[in-house]
């Protein structure tokens, strides 16, 4: 008799952050996270992220609203930093998190 075993489930986009973060240092108040509809522009253009130096992560949701709720639980739980928006633009679907460094800038606009 052959049993078949389900995949396990695919961790959530908080959990992979979380995990990151952890695996990195931890210190979620060296962290900055945030949501975007362009991760590249925003880590290296925006944050002066150096790819071979800064660790960072970027994870794709479902939708905008997913985003900002995994952003918003990710730092109310653990802390961090990031910046407050009002609104959900639809195009943002991904939350990224960097270490701050004395080379990243923070944007808090």
């Amino acid at each position: 008799m052959s049993t078949v075993q389900a995949p396990p489930a695919r961790p959530s986009p908080a959990e992979r952050i979380r995990k990151f973060i952890e695996d990195n240092g931890g210190e979620y108040q060296r962290w900055f996270i945030g949501v975007t509809g362009n991760p590249r522009e925003q880590l290296l253009g925006e944050h002066s992220i150096t790819s071979a130096s800064d660790p960072f992560l970027i994870v794709g949701c479902d939708s905008g609203e997913q985003a900002r709720r995994t952003e918003l639980s990710l730092r109310k739980k653990h802390g961090g930093w990031g910046k407050r928006f009002d609104f959900v633009d639809p195009a943002a679907i991904f939350v990224y998190a960097f270490r701050l460094s004395a080379t990243t800038v923070p944007s808090w606009r």
